[in-house]
């Protein structure tokens, strides 16, 4: 079954909220499994199994400790969600030259997105290292350079972010529409329906769900 790139975005953004994460970085996350999705890879599996890990985790624990020349979690694995998030606020650090190595992360390629944010934002040319992978954002395009190392990697020791000169790389073609594997898409409506206010007796006799009121 295909999805349209709205349909995974919302179902993304409610996903992470039902997860526990704040509605800035649930916007940003949804945004993040469509551009992922739309590249053609595992977005929905990725964004699944990072909230599976992160479940009722203090967020506080998630993300860099400090903001240096490297990045660790004290939870163990960044999350790519809140690691991204900073990534992009800081898009004028990496303009400026500033290099940053994150690790060890879980799923790397959610990472993607917030780069090519923050490097659209400023106009300098980034690019994301992990396991023999880079991938380019410059010009308004995005390159893969040996993409199949490693986009389906769940975790790696290190990523590393910098400016660059290179353009390297297939020049990625986006796509409309996606199909998410069922068992992501699975996990991700679990979470999504924690959004959801659970139905009362009054919510039903007002017209909730099947209610006792014939509205036909």
């Amino acid at each position: 079954m295909t999805w349209s790139l709205n349909e995974i975005e919302a179902l993304a953004r409610k996903a992470t909220r039902g997860a526990g994460y704040p509605w800035g970085l649930a916007e940003e996350a949804g945004r993040a499994a469509r551009w992922t999705c739309a590249a053609g890879w595992p977005g929905a599996l990725a964004l699944a199994d990072v909230l599976t890990r992160n479940d009722a985790a203090p967020a506080a624990t998630l993300g860099p400790q400090a903001l240096g020349k490297a990045w660790t979690a004290s939870g163990g694995l960044l999350c790519p969600i809140v690691t991204g998030a900073t990534l992009c606020d800081l898009a004028a650090d990496w303009a400026a030259g500033r290099s940053v190595t994150l690790g060890p992360v879980a799923w790397p390629l959610l990472l993607v997105p917030y780069m090519v944010w923050a490097a659209d934002r400023t106009g300098a040319p980034l690019s994301l290292q992990w396991q023999g992978c880079t991938i380019t954002r410059a010009d308004g395009k995005t390159l893969l350079d040996d993409p199949g190392a490693a986009l389906d990697c769940a975790e790696t020791d290190t990523v590393h972010l910098s400016t660059t000169e290179a353009r390297a790389g297939t020049v990625l073609t986006r796509l409309y529409r996606a199909t998410p594997m069922p068992q992501a898409v699975a996990i991700l409506d679990t979470f999504a329906q924690r959004t959801y206010a659970p139905e009362t007796e009054a919510s039903r006799l007002t017209g909730a769900g099947a209610g006792l009121v014939d509205n036909d």
